[in-house]
């Protein structure tokens, strides 16, 4: 063959790959048993990054077209509602949609704007043949379910149980299939298992390992190395659930096993008196009654790189004590630093708490009663304010894992003073301990320079 015509091979395969990726795809083992199974319900259930939702995607297309290998399926056109859990993993997955969508096939209607996805406040995906896809999210409500009669469901990660109630009842006149995809992680999963024991769904367990990530007659597109890197980043309570897909994860140990003792340095942070950049200040306060369950942590961040740093430069651990006492303390805590209130850029604070029996009240709002006090401000005249932590479900699960990430970088510096705060390290097993209280006030205040909100880290899958 000429160089011209090997030019011209080459440049005719590039767009057709383009034109229709999928017919260049081939699924991995995992993918290919989920794929093949002829079930009215089916899960693919795995660890991270195993392609769950690129099999997802596939699966589809192939029924939006009529094409499936592997399964006989309803002549188009069909619809089909794909399920995310939040609009942020919507966009994951509209965007994977797209990559492997077969172009030629898809209506001209249909319009994708990367980073944003498929245009409509629903996005919708046509197909030449009449055949639709709706994106929708559980956080939507009912999703409009009431009049909805579907050819097929694919959900990826687990609806609660009462939009799972809906999904069956949309599904039925057509005699349609219901396809799950998930890692059982960050989510109550319990209702789920039980519907695998009685054999109502079918289930597929993938395990994160190089033979289940190499596509069928292609090369592996992980090493060994590599999942082994993953594996150190992840919380050891977890690590069988995002590793192999497990149903539950470990509840012993501590937490923080990527700690060590190297990371307790007293050496000098560059011009952090002047609370100059790149760092940014924050103090986050835990608020409790019995000894040593008042806690406020003085932390300072640096986000200028790819991964930020943390530095834990000090603590400030009591019991009951009236508002001014407490402010008076975290004052003297940043003097000792060097800095005054007006270095720290965020400041956080745990909800209001009563004691456990009679105990007094504290709250952000008596402790900035308190620094009023102190700093001789008129009531509502303080320069700051102790914003409250945000505490939705699994926020606790979520920032511990984000503050494993910074450790396992080897990011992560605490000063040899904060002794409450390191032992609290070394000993926290996710447990309401007296370990907890140092926990919190460290996760408030590093999650809030690092995020306006605690955000679940999010999931990179392979094709």
């Amino acid at each position: 063959m000429s160089l011209a015509a090997l030019a011209r091979a080459a440049t005719e395969l590039r767009d057709r790959s383009e034109r229709d990726p999928l017919q260049f795809w081939r699924p991995t083992p995992p993918q290919l048993a989920w794929l093949s199974d002829s079930a009215s319900v089916k899960l693919l259930r795995g660890g991270n990054q195993i392609g769950k939702t690129m099999a997802t995607c596939a699966e589809v297309h192939w029924r939006c077209t009529g094409t499936h290998p592997y399964l006989t399926t309803h002549i188009p056109p069909v619809e089909i509602w794909i399920i995310c859990h939040s609009w942020e993993q919507s966009v994951s997955v509209q965007q994977k949609f797209w990559e492997l969508a077969p172009k030629a096939d898809l209506h001209p209607d249909t319009e994708y704007v990367p980073g944003k996805g498929f245009r409509g406040k629903v996005p919708v995906v046509r197909y030449k043949n009449g055949s639709l896809v709706r994106i929708k999210t559980t956080n939507q409500g009912s999703l409009g379910l009431a009049s909805a009669t579907l050819n097929a469901v694919f959900i990826d990660e687990p609806p609660p149980p009462n939009v799972w109630g809906e999904l069956q009842a949309r599904v039925l006149r057509k005699g349609g299939v219901i396809g799950l995809t998930m890692t059982p992680v960050g989510a109550p999963v319990e209702w789920l298992r039980k519907l695998v024991d009685d054999g109502v769904v079918s289930d597929h367990q993938a395990a994160l390992t190089v033979e289940n990530t190499t596509p069928i007659g292609g090369r592996a597109m992980v090493t060994q190395e590599q999942i082994d890197t993953i594996s150190r980043s992840y919380l050891p309570i977890d690590r069988a659930q995002r590793l192999e897909g497990a149903w539950e994860g470990s509840t012993e140990g501590k937490v923080f096993e990527a700690f060590t003792e190297s990371m307790i340095h007293d050496g000098p942070l560059p011009d952090l008196a002047a609370g100059s950049k790149p760092y940014e200040i924050g103090v986050g306060i835990d608020h409790g009654a019995d000894a040593g369950s008042q806690v406020a942590c003085l932390v300072a961040v640096d986000k200028n790189d790819k991964y930020p740093k943390a530095y834990i430069l000090d603590e400030y651990i009591a019991g009951a004590a009236s508002g001014e006492a407490h402010a008076r303390g975290i004052l003297q805590m940043l003097t000792r630093n060097g800095m005054t209130h007006n270095h720290v850029d965020k400041w956080v604070g745990d909800r209001a708490y009563g004691g456990k029996r009679s105990g007094g009240r504290m709250s952000n709002l008596r402790l900035m009663q308190g620094f009023e006090s102190c700093l001789n401000h008129k009531p509502g005249r303080l320069p700051f304010r102790i914003k409250p932590a945000w505490k939705p479900r699994w926020s606790v699960y979520h920032g511990s894992n984000l503050l494993h990430e910074i450790m396992e970088r080897d990011n992560f510096i605490i000063r040899s003073r904060c002794k409450a705060t390191i032992r609290s390290i070394n000993h926290w097993d996710f447990s309401d301990s007296e370990f907890k209280h140092a926990i919190d006030a460290m996760r408030y205040a590093i999650l809030s320079i690092i995020h306006d909100k605690f955000r679940a880290p999010v999931r990179i899958q392979l094709y």
